[in-house]
């Protein structure tokens, strides 16, 4: 049961931006929250604090950690990944995160005209 809290405490934990400061070595408000957006980090404002989830900050952190793993080993990236990390569900989150990335698609279709097919006939021959 324990373990159980500890996990919904850890998805649901907050940080405030000076905290996130000292994690990317920044003091000023406006860089800190231009790293943020830059970044794809919702802020999150209440009453008097502004936060931002810190699950969402350790992915922000460990994501270009995990494309480097993909360009130096394309065949056991997932691996090195697995081996590093040590929280199971920020593992799923960073492969979720990453599964988006993998699976873009254009949006503009071209129309190929009768002298586009016989070229590819062509190429193809």
């Amino acid at each position: 049961m324990a373990e159980k809290e500890e996990k919904q405490i850890r998805c649901t934990a907050i940080m405030s931006l000076s905290e996130v400061g000292v994690h990317i070595g920044r003091k000023d408000k406006e860089c800190i929250i231009k790293w943020l957006t830059g970044s794809n980090i919702t802020i999150h404002r209440s009453v008097k604090l502004v936060y931002i989830y810190k699950v969402d900050f350790e992915c922000a952190i460990i994501l270009p950690q995990v494309k480097d793993y993909k360009k130096k080993y394309p065949t056991q990236w997932e691996a090195y990944y697995q081996k590093t990390i040590k929280d199971e569900a920020l593992f799923n989150l960073i492969m979720l995160k990453l599964e988006v990335d993998i699976n873009y698609m254009p949006t503009t279709k071209v129309k190929k005209s009768k002298k586009d097919e016989e070229l590819f006939k062509q190429l193809l021959s």
